[in-house]
């Protein structure tokens, strides 16, 4: 319909938008692929293209997983949600498809489909610092992102950071070394003050390999200095790390940490001696008057009233209530409610439950939670809404079902409804709300297709790595290797935010060494 010059600007205008797109939510990320995919339609040259992929074994094993959950919905029994799922997967089809069937990027198309990927980030990253910071107070972690998981835009700044750090490298112009200088900082900031946690963590591993692999190649001298660096960054962490347990986890030494019979009222106490939960060092479940504390919260906020004995009511504020006073060194009486101040009261009415919270940073607090769930998981108290230790319960009732189904797995739309049988067929401690997938890659495959499916995914990811190890850019990969750690802990490709960070970046570097291969083999 268009000029060959005309289909190349929409091909590149749709490629840009994708990679600026991924930033800022569904919309955005899914309008840009109906307009190459379009594109690549209307184009036509369906024969030339078929021979063109007939002849490409790398397309054929990139697109092969998807294919293999095509197969699952033979034998699935919830095809719907099959059907869903092939539907997210989509782009692990045309995004190779369209990549291999068109002209290699020009080296500054390469270029400016990075600044469209980079500016989507500054972008998102922005947005999220002024509505957490300026707009609103967000006190819950997960709502720290606005546009995906907190756990998805850290796989996407990690790949920003690289990203700055290969321009800084190869810019020769000081303007945009600095610029790109700068916007790494930036990347890393964020990464630090919304608490993305496993994004430092993928961060740290990457730049360890990457000093390692660099150092390889220098002088003893420089080795021993960079060893120092790392080791003392490494040292720092464990400090930090140590000083949020000890905090939390060491009992303090004050008199109102120790169970007392009576309060200043006469009144009896209640203590838990076996219930070992702490803020800030201070015991929660002892020097406790229930009657008083009802009384007293009620004269500050009778619509918000709860009741411990005869009959529970509203026991959430009950145990708030008693974590926030804790936090502060209270007993737990009225004598000790009446001693928080306004803020306190506002405080314990957002579910806070230690008053340094609102003070610290998105990473601190994502820390204390690490803290916290080590210390209930440790001492058998409860483990729902606790990312890590749920994992552990995740991974055990999916690795129930794959060995009842080792071979094809139970279908492409049944993993969802084959763990919640399990989970209540085996007791699982997880109350139904938290009945999710396995938070594993590798366990969803084998969970979903099979040990056969397993072999095609890692075949799909590291024969065409291993094929074109020696074309790819540099930045493949520190790429590749966050890819690979978030599979451990995440379903990266079970949903649309993880699935294009895979799919769109993953295309783009494996054509690209391709066609520099097949440059290669014509020269």
């Amino acid at each position: 319909m268009f000029s060959e010059k005309v289909h190349r600007y929409i091909y590149l205008f749709g490629l840009c938008s994708l990679a600026f797109g991924m930033m800022m939510g569904t919309v955005p990320t899914s309008v840009p692929q109906f307009i190459l995919l379009g594109n690549w339609l209307i184009e036509g040259y369906f024969k030339r293209k078929w021979q063109q992929l007939k002849i490409n074994k790398l397309f054929w094993v990139v697109s092969s997983l998807f294919f293999a959950h095509v197969f699952g919905l033979i034998y699935t029994q919830n095809f719907n949600e099959g059907l869903n799922d092939i539907r997210i997967k989509l782009p692990l089809l045309f995004l190779p498809l369209i990549f291999f069937t068109q002209k290699p990027l020009h080296p500054n198309e390469f270029k400016i489909l990075l600044y469209s990927f980079l500016f989507g980030c500054v972008t998102n990253t922005a947005w999220c610092l002024i509505y957490n910071f300026m707009l609103h107070e967000t006190v819950e972690l997960r709502n720290a992102s606005r546009f995906m998981s907190h756990i998805r835009l850290g796989l996407y700044l990690n790949v920003a950071i690289f990203c700055c750090t290969y321009f800084v490298l190869k810019n020769k112009h000081v303007f945009l070394k600095i610029l790109f200088g700068s916007l790494l900082i930036y990347f890393v900031f964020v990464l630090y003050v919304l608490g993305l946690i496993t994004g430092i963590f993928y961060l740290f591993i990457a730049f360890i390999c990457a000093v390692i692999l660099i150092l390889l190649k220098q002088k003893m001298r420089v080795k021993l200095m960079s060893f120092i660096i790392i080791f003392l960054g490494f040292t720092y962490a464990i400090y930090y790390v140590n000083s949020v347990f000890d905090s939390q986890l060491k009992p303090s030494i004050s008199e109102n940490n120790k169970p007392h019979k009576k309060g200043q009222n006469g009144n009896p106490y209640l203590n838990y001696n076996s219930f070992t939960q702490k803020e800030n060092g201070n015991f929660v479940f002892i020097n406790i008057q229930p009657t008083e504390l009802k009384k007293e919260w009620q004269r500050f906020f009778p619509q918000d009233s709860f009741s411990y004995m005869p009959n529970p009511h509203n026991l959430s504020r009950y145990n708030v209530i008693l974590r926030y006073m804790a936090s502060k060194g209270l007993c737990k009486d009225s004598i000790g409610l009446t001693m928080l101040t306004a803020t306190d009261l506002e405080n314990i009415q957002k579910n806070i439950t230690n008053y340094k919270y609102p003070e610290w940073s998105f990473l601190h607090k994502r820390i204390y939670e690490f803290v916290c769930e080590y210390d209930e998981f440790l001492n058998e108290r409860g483990i729902n809404g606790h990312s890590l230790t749920m994992r552990l319960y995740f991974w055990k009732a999916t690795l129930q079902l794959i060995n009842k189904n080792k071979l094809f797995g139970v279908g492409t739309g049944d993993v969802q409804n084959q763990l919640n049988k399990t989970y209540l067929e085996t007791n699982s401690p997880l109350n139904k709300e938290w009945f999710k997938r396995p938070h594993n890659q590798f366990l969803t495959i084998t969970l979903s297709l099979g040990v056969v499916g397993l072999l095609v995914f890692l075949f799909s990811i590291f024969y065409p790595v291993i094929y074109l190890r020696k074309f790819f850019n540099t930045l493949f990969w520190p790429y590749f290797l966050i890819v690979i750690l978030s599979f451990i802990p995440e379903d990266t490709l079970e949903t649309q935010a993880g699935l294009s960070f895979f799919a769109f970046f993953y295309s783009l570097f494996i054509s690209d060494a391709f066609f520099k291969k097949q440059q290669n083999l014509a020269d």
